[in-house]
């Protein structure tokens, strides 16, 4: 019997559950007037390393302080008395001196010495230090609680939340269209208004949902037995590859060995990332992608797709869907190294192939295809078939002209010949135009979908839709509030309760708890969404 089970799509949830969004440690700190920890003298002089510089401390101020990557620092000493700060971008060990660096980009920043009594001294009151009873890492996970209790409070988010699989109702009160004042055959709400995004929008045809909105493919498992050690391979249309290996021994892997419908819901966890299956990120190759903090923060596999396994797709079946718009989620491809184990769907995927006419090298650098217009034009998937043995390529391509990026898997580019035929699946989409004139569109603020040309049957459940929603701007009552309900899980913890003086002339903790829980409801109560539930026939 499983220990986890699912309903086959990527569970309703904050799209980056461990960002903190609401508020941060330092507002935390800064409300309960904690005041910063105590300068350290350096242990050595300060190093230059290519672009970075390096302060030695001693092992003992290290653990004292507890100094962690991202963490801000001020560097001072009797040359430059007003000091520097320096954003820590690593944690390096001396050596066999018992010493510990701290590593920052150098900047134009000048040497820090101890001939000049360097110091430096933390810029956050909470770190992750046991000196004063409180981690920051606890605090940061106080945060992320208290986040999702405000979006369940209000009913509403101000960070990107995802929806999976939602079904609405479809239903015409016109007999024909563009009557009464409206040029539309017909509207939905979805549950949540503030849409960012609609990822998937599937219409009901009799006998499957036709997507208008995402892109996606679908495979049946056959044999799942067949499936053991083989992989599945995803490129989102960039330079990256991500592959999916059948395995019992990590995180970053899915299971096959008990049967069909079991083999895709783990594959399916996999891609969704399902803390429920204990699954973990798969990084798509090497690829990178901008935040509000960095330029540089892995795109994983869940990130940029989502499946859905068994539930109305069918037993031992999954759909997996690009989470980019109609054009650009069909630059996406995948692979399947055994063939022979599952069956595509031809209706919900793009399958295009051509023949070798030449190629270049030996091994294979490029090659050329008889006609390669229908296959993706930037980087993609490829792959030839040998037996039950698929061979993989990442490839780019100009026109018929496709040069090999990198040889994934069982050596394509050794094993190419002229007169072989290249395959590709591409996700597929059945419309690409999301326009007031063409097939459907939105209303983003209230959660308004609008049809027109294209749309689902009348009848109940009609309508699958997938979408993220939430507010891009964190106002000042939110911030205020969920910094203050973290204060109060910090004040109501013994190991805590020392760092807020009582006396005559101050308010003890029960007091100032209650006070807080008033002001709290008070900021929460205008944003809090109201439910209206239908009687009979309504």
């Amino acid at each position: 019997m499983p220990r986890a089970f699912s309903p086959g799509h990527r569970p309703d949830s904050p799209l980056y559950p461990d960002e903190l969004v609401y508020t941060t440690v330092e507002k935390v700190a800064d409300y309960l007037q904690l005041p910063l920890p105590d300068p350290v003298s350096l242990a050595g002089d300060s190093v230059i390393a290519t672009n970075d510089i390096k302060f030695p401390i001693t092992g003992a101020d290290y653990r004292r302080w507890g100094y962690a990557a991202t963490d801000k620092i001020l560097v001072y000493d009797d040359a430059n008395a007003m000091g520097i700060e320096f954003t820590l971008t690593g944690i390096e060990s001396v050596g066999s001196a018992g010493q510990i660096y701290l590593i920052a980009d150098k900047g134009t920043s000048p040497s820090f010495t101890t001939g000049n009594k360097a110091k430096i001294q933390h810029q956050s009151a909470i770190t992750n230090s046991t000196e004063r009873g409180i981690k920051k890492s606890h605090v940061e996970n106080l945060i992320r609680q208290r986040q999702d209790y405000i979006d369940k409070v209000t009913r509403h988010a101000w960070r990107p939340r995802l929806v999976g699989e939602e079904y609405l109702n479809f239903t015409t009160f016109k007999p024909f269209r563009r009557r009464y004042y409206t040029d539309y055959v017909g509207a939905v709400f979805v549950k949540r208004g503030a849409i960012q995004r609609i990822l998937k929008l599937g219409a009901w045809q009799g006998d499957y949902y036709r997507e208008m909105a995402g892109a996606r493919v679908s495979f049946r498992v056959t044999d799942h037995i067949a499936m053991s050690g083989e992989s599945v391979l995803l490129c989102p249309g960039a330079n990256g590859v991500a592959i999916l290996t059948e395995g019992d021994t990590a995180q970053t892997k899915w299971r096959s060995d008990f049967d069909s419908k079991s083999a895709v819901e783990n594959l399916g966890a996999l891609i969704n990332k399902d803390g429920a299956f204990n699954k973990s990120a798969v990084p798509i190759g090497t690829l990178k992608v901008e935040t509000a903090d960095s330029a540089n923060v892995v795109l994983n596999v869940h990130d940029e797709f989502m499946a859905l396994s068994n539930s109305d797709t069918g037993d031992g079946v999954i759909e997996i869907s690009s989470m980019r718009s109609t054009e650009g989620g069909e630059n996406a491809t995948i692979v399947v190294t055994n063939e022979t184990a599952v069956s595509f769907n031809s209706t919900l995927s793009s399958m295009v192939s051509s023949t070798v006419v030449s190629k270049t090298g030996s091994p294979a650098t490029s090659f050329v295809l008889n006609d390669g217009t229908t296959f993706v034009g930037g980087h993609s998937l490829v792959y030839i078939t040998d037996g039950s043995t698929n061979r993989v390529a990442l490839c780019t391509r100009n026109e018929n002209t496709f040069t090999i990026v990198t040889d994934q898997l069982n050596d394509f580019e050794g094993q190419l010949q002229v007169g072989d035929t290249v395959k590709q699946i591409r996700f597929k989409c059945d419309i690409t135009d999301e326009e007031r004139q063409k097939s459907w569109w939105s209303i983003e603020e209230n959660g308004m979908i609008l049809f027109n040309n294209e749309y689902p049957f009348f009848e109940n459940h009609s309508l699958r839709c997938s979408y993220i929603y939430g507010e891009r701007y964190v106002e000042g009552p939110i911030h205020e509030a969920c910094t203050k309900l973290v204060v109060m899980d910090v004040m109501m913890s013994d190991d805590y309760s020392v760092l807020f003086p009582e006396g005559t002339s101050n308010l003890d903790l029960n007091t100032k708890h209650q006070k807080l829980e008033a002001e709290v409801a008070k900021l929460l109560v205008p944003f809090q969404e109201s439910i209206v539930v239908a009687g009979m026939g309504g």
